[in-house]
Parts: C-alpha cells; structure tokens; sequence
C-alpha cells in the first residue's frame, strides 16, 4: 500500500507499507525502484537539506537515516508511547515534526485517544509540542513556513498551529471540517497556502483553501485516497496514492495499490 509520496528530483519516493519497503518511482518511464527494505511497516518519509532521507515506521520506535545505502538510526523513540507512530516533515531548518498515532489500528484502540505531535531536533531528544488530537495523520507546513497542519483522521478536520522560533507549536485554529465519511490522510499545500487532503474513507482527494471552502475535489472510485504530493517540473502534479484496502493480508494478496497523476493550476508550495 502506497504511503507518504514524496517529490525528489524527477521521482516519487514514497513507503509500501504493507511491503516493508521504501520505493523511488521514476515518473517519466515509470520504473519502480526499491530504495531500502526494513522490518517494520514504513509509513513516512522526509528529505534533510542534506539530501538524506528520514523514514518513520509504525511500529520501530525509531525515525530511521538513509543515505548512499547506509541505514542507521537517527532519532529513538522507545519509552515514549505504546502507540503507532505516523507522518513526519521537515521544515527549512532540519526541524522534523513526527505524529503519534494515539492509536494502534487495529490492534489497540483507546476509548480516549490523546494523539500528539513530537519535535525532533538536532541533537535534542524527541520533545512534545502538541496533543490532544483524535488520531494526528498527515502534516504539512505552509509556504512560507509559520504554520503546520495537522489532518485528524477520527475528528474529520485539518488544524493550523503556528510554529514558533523555537520548533513549537501555538494553539491550533480550523482549517476545514469534513463529514464523518471522509477521514482525511495525507496532505500537502500548494503556493497559495491551500491544502489538498486525501480523505481516505471519503475516497476522493479534496483541495481546502485558506478559508476552508472545498475548491476541488478528485474522485479516487472504489478505493481509499492514501496520499498525494504535488511535484513535477513545473509543481502541477498532484500526485496521489490509492489502495483497495488498508488491511496488511488483504493488501499482500491483491496488491492493488496505485500513484495517479492530475495536473491542477496552482504549483506546489510548502513541505513536504
């Protein structure tokens, strides 16, 4: 199952989650290349300034490094929370920003879920900066690099939290509701500060501008929208992943996940 699409020169890296594997798709002829294979259920990635790449997993406790085929540890996140670990992105300062799931689908699901956002930086150890969420899923950060937003799959929203000098975030105000069928999943922005949200059980993708109107919506068919990322030489193509189904045995035997491509008018902006 596609995962976390990612634009990096002329590709699209993104995590086959039920694969194990971080794959690189060539999106001019369509090769599909495996990055790295691990053990644990990838689910996220994100670029360093350095051209390294950042890759969290559900279950490792652990953001993982991997460059010039080397993989080793970047950041341990062991004793923090008993739960699944999610999206990460990287702002312009190598700050990176990890969601924890507060839940563990569908293995271990609280009647309270606390899901929080954790600061990772530099040297520093992995700190809190935002809880309280009802299952923190993707995130993104605004053109200009003041605010990230935060989709909350279970509560149907996405939130905007201002990002201070210091890699913290403020208090959070609404950027668009959705209907208890959408739970929105993956999400980037565009130059304007829009936001295109892959409403996974919604199965479209949804374009939300500052104001919260809906200006375009994608229809993904049958299948889940996972995913999208805005890429292409000239940052008009939404690139989206879908899949027939979430469920890891049920993905293994169909393998029926895909990356699409719409052109859209306004260009990428933001991380990632």
């Amino acid at each position: 199952m596609a995962e976390g699409p990612r634009w990096r020169e002329g590709a699209v890296v993104l995590t086959d989650i039920h694969a194990d594997a971080i794959k690189q798709i060539d999106v001019r002829g369509g090769v599909v290349t495996t990055l790295v294979e691990l053990d644990s259920a990838p689910i996220s990635t994100g670029f360093l300034s350095d051209g390294s790449l950042l890759i969290s997993s559900l279950t490792a406790q652990r953001v993982w490094r991997y460059d010039d085929g080397a993989l080793d540890t970047y950041a341990d996140l062991s004793g923090i929370s008993e739960y699944d670990w999610g999206d990460i992105v990287v702002d312009s300062q190598d700050r990176v920003y990890i969601a924890n799931q507060g839940i563990s689908y569908p293995r271990k699901m609280p009647e309270h879920i606390d899901s929080r956002i954790y600061l990772l930086s530099g040297a520093d150890g992995p700190r809190e900066v935002a809880s309280g969420f009802l299952y923190a899923n993707g995130l993104a950060i605004t053109p200009d690099g003041s605010h990230l937003i935060v989709a909350e799959s279970f509560g149907h929203r996405l939130w905007r939290l201002p990002i201070h000098e210091n890699g913290g975030l403020g208090a959070r105000t609404l950027v668009a509701e959705f209907t208890d069928a959408a739970r929105p999943d993956g999400i980037c922005c565009d130059a304007e500060g829009a936001v295109w949200s892959a409403n996974a059980t919604g199965r479209e993708v949804v374009r939300c501008a500052i104001d919260g109107s809906v200006t375009d919506r994608i229809s993904t068919g049958t299948d889940l929208a996972i995913g999208c990322i805005l890429g292409g030489a000239d940052g008009r193509d939404l690139y989206l992943t879908t899949a027939p189904t979430a469920a890891r045995e049920a993905a293994r035997e169909l393998r029926g996940s895909a990356l699409w491509r719409v052109r859209v008018q306004i260009p990428a902006g933001g991380r990632p």
